[in-house]
């Protein structure tokens, strides 16, 4: 289904170790290849590593990044066809983003046209709980080596108001306006007081 931002499908990658989960949404599935570009550049600066191996199905999405992979010495592990279980980890976090957006969506009794806002808030809270098979670690604390920080969680779909006051054209113009929280923003600093 058409999300009301444009798209139709979404990608994760999943770090083997951590099991930490980053989710892209997808307008057409041939940009896979453009996302993974990102996503490299990403991780390298991030987490100041090389990405040693790729493991995915012969889908013809991932069939463009084999050129790109040998090029720049990236081992690319390819699953049996019809044996989803030698992908295990990511078919179950793939379940469980699914599971949760939906959760998330039909808690607020949203559209489902609203799925790529809710599959992005499902990824972030999946890696900001607790995992027993990391001893109660999240996969954020394991990645990144801190702590995440739980006090500026919202409910999604509540109702906010976010402070137009720096916006506004004119100091008689309304401060704030009845807004629906959908998500954070990965651009972006949020402080709250």
């Amino acid at each position: 289904m058409l999300s009301t931002d444009g798209y139709w499908y979404f990608v994760i990658f999943v770090d083997a170790y951590t099991t930490y989960i980053w989710f892209f949404p997808l307008a057409a599935k041939s940009d896979v290849f453009k996302i993974f570009f990102h996503f490299r550049t990403l991780v390298e600066r991030q987490l100041t590593t090389k990405i040693k191996y790729v493991q995915t199905y012969w889908g013809g999405e991932y069939r463009k990044l084999n050129p790109y992979f040998k090029t720049i010495g990236i081992h690319r592990r390819l699953i049996c066809p019809h044996t989803h279980e030698q992908n295990g980890i990511v078919e179950r976090r793939h379940r469980h983003i699914i599971e949760t957006g939906l959760t998330l969506l039909g808690q607020c009794k949203a559209p489902l046209k609203f799925w790529s806002y809710a599959f992005e808030r499902a990824v972030y809270l999946i890696n900001h709980m607790p995992a027993a098979v990391l001893n109660g670690c999240t996969t954020f604390e394991h990645l990144f080596k801190s702590s995440p920080d739980y006090n500026f969680l919202r409910i999604f779909e509540c109702l906010c108001f976010p402070l137009l006051y720096p916006y506004n054209q004119h100091k008689l113009d309304f401060r704030s306006t009845p807004c629906v929280f959908l998500g954070y923003s990965s651009s972006h600093f949020v402080s709250l007081f």
